[in-house]
């Protein structure tokens, strides 16, 4: 079974609430976490993963907390899940595991890379707007346009 962790989920849904903020306001990591019944210290630590990878910012102060550092428009998928989890792979044998003693032998591995980059292609077509757009919210402030998935 391919499976996201929580870390993921928790990610998404504090970048969605980051879409909706106005420009230039932030929200604090217990905040966020509030907001979603979320661990404190979980939502905490994937919001420092998130910015690590440039996808939100911060601001320090006592009105200080995250926003996000570019368009949700900008912030691909594939980008927050691997910011969360780390390189995608079906298999361990896909991120070029040189101690894999099976590869010389693998039958599966040819069809097993083939389905990962049609996981990939169809993950990199999808970003941030898009989650915001099918969560059935109302429009975010900022003027996001926000795209339809077909």
């Amino acid at each position: 079974m391919i499976r996201l962790s929580k870390s993921t989920d928790y990610a998404l849904m504090a970048l969605s609430d980051l879409a909706f903020l106005p420009p230039g306001q932030t929200v604090s990591a217990r905040q966020l976490a509030a907001n979603h019944h979320l661990p404190p210290e979980l939502a905490a630590k994937v919001l420092q993963r998130l910015k690590r990878s440039g996808i939100v910012k911060t601001r320090r102060g006592i009105h200080g907390g995250y926003r996000l550092a570019r368009p949700a428009e900008e912030i691909g998928i594939t980008e927050v899940i691997e910011s969360v989890e780390g390189p995608l792979a079906l298999v361990e044998c896909l991120l070029d595991d040189p101690d894999c003693s099976l590869v010389p032998t693998c039958s599966v591995r040819t069809p097993l890379h083939r389905i990962h980059e049609r996981l990939l292609e169809a993950l990199s077509e999808l970003t941030l707007a898009h989650v915001v757009a099918d969560s059935g919210l109302s429009a975010p402030h900022g003027g996001l346009t926000l795209p339809v998935l077909q």
